[in-house]
């Protein structure tokens, strides 16, 4: 998986319900998607490759 696709996941967990709704649950689930797109773009940076369109 890319950054992008990473960054998506973390997204539809949060999107997936009101904010007044969501669980500790998801919002782990959550931060652990978010630091694997983190680490995506950092690798990806470091190699050169761009997934935004830019």
């Amino acid at each position: 998986m890319d950054s992008k696709q990473y960054r998506e996941r973390a997204e539809k967990l949060l999107n997936r319900q009101p904010c007044y709704e969501l669980n500790d649950k998801y919002v782990a689930q959550a931060a652990v998607w978010a630091q694997l797109a983190t680490a995506a773009a950092m690798e990806e940076s470091a190699k050169g490759v761009i997934t935004d369109g830019e």
